[in-house]
């Protein structure tokens, strides 16, 4: 599966990281002058009913500097009974030891203190399922951060928090049969930048119907996913089913108070939520089941004003859809005034009333067939060739009604004019 590659592969740069280092294959190299310690404790399955974990599984320790930078790396495997010991490490006052562990697909680690790692160390790992109801969101919450009334767009962040109650971690399967069994999380029609951040172990995201999926691995405990992204809106609302692929104990919509404005109809208007000193006005749901979720609908979303609604709909397609054929009509018209106008100005006796009514009906019928004409290339049924040649045609007719045509001929019989037209 190409998630547990990647997380595989991560741990195996991490160990020739360790090798490429020179470092020890049971403890990491200090100098004799520099204080070290050394760090033991053992790998635990936490699955009820399963074995203890096999020797030889190797555990990797890397030692980060208070600025977060690499000090050291060091790589030791555990013996018949899970334990494990890294000898001559440094004792680094405000770093960072972090141990971790590769089990049954899954990388489980522990980051530590240069204190706590004095005492016995344990790194939990468990089997695995693929059941992803073994996962609850617990809660759901969607912050309204932004309305562009330029562009009509909402930004908005999730923040979902889940458990596993469980005692084996979910580890999702793409390519296995029957329900899926990957995490799922739907979004508004037409969202853009999508942006995924969580404290789960690497995995992929992965579109999916109007939503994405992560193939990322669920352990036992708390979890916290963050995601935002963009979505349009056009008049001063929208809406939408939010889907709640794991269901959610409590799903909420949160829009700051500098959108008085805005409303949200579909939960239930709570009181107003304070987040770090900013105010929230706040909506709620409770207990919705997999697969349900509320109708939401964001009312009273500001709008642009008069020349910024011009400017878009100028640059809009629907708004060159429309105008295309208007632009047509009208030009095709003072084609038409145009051949009368000529007809009109020849001397007396040329034409007869009864003519010009003749040729007035030959005209309306040209211009029927170039916007007809028109209407079958923007629908693709005409080659470019042939539009442009039958086009010109068809406005020489109108421009000079008198003129004459081979029979069948998409082409002028004579023309004093080298262009054609």
């Amino acid at each position: 599966m190409r998630a547990r590659g990647v997380r595989g592969a991560l741990f195996c740069a991490l160990v020739v990281l360790a090798a490429a280092l020179g470092l020890a294959s049971s403890g990491v190299g200090v100098s004799k002058a520099q204080e070290s310690i050394t760090l033991m404790g053992g790998v635990v399955n936490g699955t009820q009913g399963a074995g203890p974990v096999a020797a030889g599984l190797p555990v990797l320790l890397l030692l980060s500097a208070e600025d977060g930078s690499l000090s050291a790396t060091g790589q030791t495997t555990t013996d018949a009974a899970g334990r494990f010991r890294f000898e001559q490490v440094e004792r680094l006052e405000g770093g960072t030891y972090t141990l971790g562990v590769e089990y049954a697909g899954v990388l489980y680690r522990i980051s530590l203190t240069s204190q706590e790692v004095e005492k016995e160390l344990h790194l939990t790992v468990f089997e695995t399922t693929a059941d992803v109801s073994a996962v609850a969101v617990t809660r759901q919450v969607m912050v309204v951060a932004d309305v562009d009334k330029g562009s009509r767009e909402v930004a908005a962040t999730e923040i979902v928090r889940l458990v596993n109650r469980g005692d084996r971690t979910l580890l999702p399967d793409p390519l296995a049969g029957g329900p899926m069994s990957l995490l799922r999380f739907s979004l508004p029609i037409q969202s853009s930048g999508l942006i995924v951040q969580s404290d789960l172990p690497p995995g992929e995201v992965i579109s999916v119907g109007t939503g994405f999926a992560l193939t990322s691995p669920v352990a036992p405990g708390a979890h916290v996913i963050e995601f935002s992204y963009l979505f349009p809106y056009s008049g001063d609302q929208v809406s939408y089913r939010q889907n709640l692929p794991q269901g959610a104990e409590i799903y909420q919509v949160l829009v700051p108070e500098r959108l008085p404005e805005v409303q949200v109809t579909g939960l239930e208007l709570i009181a107003p939520v304070d987040i770090q000193g900013s105010v929230f006005r706040a909506w709620e749901g409770r207990n919705f089941s997999p697969g349900q979720g509320p109708a939401l609908e964001l009312n009273n979303l500001p709008q642009p004003g008069m020349l910024v609604r011009l400017r878009n709909s100028l640059t809009d397609g629907t708004f060159w859809r429309g105008a295309i054929p208007l632009a047509a009509a009208a030009a095709l018209a003072l084609l038409l005034l145009i051949g009368v106008m000529k007809v009109s100005r020849r001397p007396a006796g040329q034409v007869s009333i009864a003519s010009r009514n003749s040729i007035s009906e030959e005209s309306v019928a040209l211009v029927q067939e170039i916007a007809e004409l028109d209407e079958r290339y923007q629908r693709g049924e005409v080659d470019e060739d042939r539009y442009q040649a039958v086009r010109q045609i068809l406005k020489s007719r109108v421009l000079e009604p008198s003129r004459t045509y081979p029979a069948g001929s998409d082409e002028p019989a004579a023309s004093s004019d080298p262009d054609g037209r």
